[in-house]
């Protein structure tokens, strides 16, 4: 929302949003954290940790995983979690590259055993997995093979961060499915509680097969299910299979893309069915409305679906969705529910395809294209987008960001097999640094991920480190509260490693008092200047103590040039509020006055938030979140 400044006087809040204006504010990260497909539920893409850049070095390649790899690393604390398509996820020590545990989910499925595919020599865990640092848990779909009864079953596998043991195991087929047909591709989300992703079919679209969107609670409850309403002729498509997954908004709302029908030879699919579509979803799964382009019909029946790449959530209630026809839609989430068309559409990469995920920061969307990254110039008043440049012909790879460029991979497109890693300038598109990797990349849609100012990036049965960032000493103001509870979660280091052990995920959260957390970390101002938040009171099933709220406008200030340069970051109070005594989930409303709101007028992209929750005896916890 923007709200006009009023008033011949400027506070200290407008100064400082005059000062930022313009700016990607980047907010500190105490502990390194990507634990999803480009880093939040939103899939964003940007990392808040690499503050002052370097020219990129090679810091460490890990050993071989056993098998390749087609997701995103993930990073909390000082380890890398990795999965392979081998069915084993492991963790690595962020520093070294040095395995600290590597645990087996399954025997995955000879890519033989399939009808069709290109997914080698097995197909086990495809998409990224997702952590709930919380909770203390990384979760993976793993495709397991039954060798005696030659039969394939996909099962969500929750094993702990501190030791890879299992502590969640389901099966995840959807009613009536033939899993052989079927493959988990999509990273997956967590939504309240719930872990979601997607299916689509094999490359090469064989068997018959419905795409859908599952969401499992995290105590291992049977799963729920979303399949595409295939209309006749068509028995089989609407595939939800784009890399990226899944996007959650900040009301749990879940966004998917939907892949065409497909109609026997020589017939054409007529009926609009939800296929080719973006879908939004209530967290239990009920559809609550769907986009579906102009030319669904053409599109549906010429295998130019927009499922290949996955929505990306905006400021202002708005999403960007591209895909095989080279036009970029915004559509508005608000008008879903009555299948409106787009706010806005134009051609975008050259009217090439875009496959993967995009990445979102300060006012710019940066999409994968066939042709090479772009980058759009989004217009939150307009409700438009512009093209702005087009990055190298072969950066294929789904771009992020991170130590002030944008990075995407050369994955050698859909064969994969790229050795060339990116570092572009953010306004031109400019290459500046070009990285040779040191294995070629399995995923054809490969993206890095970063924190802690390293990248990663899964290189064909290893990961590789870059160091692209030096992180620089912060001057906070001290809270008013006790010191932040946020724990790091890094676990004890590695044999031979020089960083010092930290207490177990489990000892910390079994120490924890009785305090709530917030659950979702996108929060959003609606017309009478109201933010909602949802806390959860943990460990679950205990009852939360009464208690009050803080929200800070995190803002990150530069004085000084070359070595002289610093930095520290400023935080701003927007409110103060209480909340009562509770249980399980409940929602908090705060009202911003009129300061906090004209601040928040100044930053359409959005402000970085430290949200603090304080309790009684329970101590203090401290989120980042975002508000738009």
């Amino acid at each position: 929302m923007r709200v006009p400044l009023r008033g011949s006087g400027i506070t200290l809040c407008a100064l400082l949003a005059l000062l930022l204006a313009g700016t990607l504010a980047v907010s500190a990260s105490a502990t390194p954290a990507w634990t999803t497909y480009h880093r939040d539920a939103a899939r964003s893409g940007a990392d808040p940790d690499g503050v002052e850049a370097r020219p990129p070095s090679l810091d460490w390649r890990s050993p071989d995983l056993g098998a390749p790899i087609w997701g995103q690393p993930l990073l909390l604390g000082g380890r890398v979690y990795v999965a392979t398509v081998g069915d084993r996820l492991s963790a690595l020590d962020a520093a070294s590259g040095a395995v600290v545990w590597s645990t087996s989910l399954g025997t995955p499925v000879p890519a033989g055993a399939l009808p069709c595919g290109d997914v080698t020599p097995t197909v086990g865990v495809v998409g990224t997995p997702v952590i709930d640092p919380g909770a203390g848990v990384i979760y993976a779909v793993a495709d397991t093979w039954d060798a005696a009864a030659k039969e394939a079953h996909h099962v969500l596998v929750g094993l702990a961060l501190a030791d890879g043991k299992q502590v969640m195991r389901t099966l995840v087929d959807p009613p009536g499915a033939d899993p052989k047909a079927l493959l988990q591709r999509t990273a997956l989300n967590l939504d309240a509680g719930h872990v979601v992703f997607g299916f689509g079919g094999n490359d090469g679209d064989c068997g018959e097969y419905r795409g859908a969107v599952v969401s499992v609670a995290e105590d291992g409850s049977p799963a729920s299910f979303w399949q595409t309403p295939i209309a006749l002729p068509s028995k089989s498509g609407g595939a939800v299979w784009a890399t990226s997954g899944p996007a959650v908004d900040g009301e749990g709302h879940i966004f998917a893309a939907t892949g065409n029908p497909n109609p026997p030879s020589g017939q054409t699919a007529s009926t609009y069915d939800y296929s080719d579509s973006v879908v939004e979803l209530s967290p239990s799964l009920a559809l609550q409305g769907a986009f579906a382009p102009p030319n669904w019909e053409a599109e549906s029946n010429s295998d130019l679906d927009l499922a290949s790449a996955g929505p990306e959530l905006l400021p202002g209630g708005m999403l960007f969705q591209a895909g095989k026809d080279g036009i970029g839609h915004l559509i508005a989430e608000a008008s879903m529910g009555a299948q409106a068309p787009a706010v806005y559409n134009h051609a975008v990469c050259g009217g090439h395809g875009s496959f993967g995920g995009d990445s979102y920061a300060a006012g710019v969307i940066y999409i994968p294209c066939t042709n090479g990254v772009q980058a759009l110039a989004y217009d939150p008043t307009a409700r438009s987008f512009t093209p702005i440049w087009q990055g190298p012909g072969d950066a294929f790879g789904a771009p992020i960001l991170s130590a002030g460029l944008v990075w995407s991979a050369a994955t050698g497109g859909f064969n994969g097999g790229g050795t060339k890693l990116y570092g572009l300038d953010p306004a031109s598109g400019a290459v500046r640094y070009t990285e040779m990797l040191p294995q070629p990349i399995a995923d054809h849609f490969g993206s890095p991920s970063a924190g802690g100012g390293r990248l990663f990036i899964s290189t064909g049965t290893s990961v590789t480190a870059y160091r692209v960032a030096q992180l620089t000493a912060l001057s906070e103001p001290a809270l008013s509260e006790p010191a932040l509870s946020e724990p790091a979660l890094s676990e004890p280091a590695a044999p031979g490693s020089s960083t010092p052990a930290a207490p177990g995920v489990a000892r910390l959260l079994a120490a924890a008092p009785a305090a709530p957390v917030l659950l979702h970390r996108r929060l959003r101002v609606d017309s009478r200047g109201r933010v909602r938040l949802t806390l959860r009171c943990k460990p679950l099933g205990q009852r939360c103590r009464a208690g009050r709220l803080t929200l800070r406008a995190c803002f990150t200030i530069h004085s000084g040039r070359g070595r002289h340069r610093a930095r520290r970051i400023a935080l701003v109070t927007l409110v103060h509020g209480s909340y009562r005594a509770g249980s399980g989930d409940f929602l908090v409303t705060l009202r911003l006055g009129r300061r906090a709101r004209a601040h928040l007028g100044l930053h359409p992209e959005g402000l970085a938030l430290r949200v603090a929750i304080s309790a009684a005896g329970a101590g203090l916890r401290v989120f980042r979140a975002t508000l738009n």
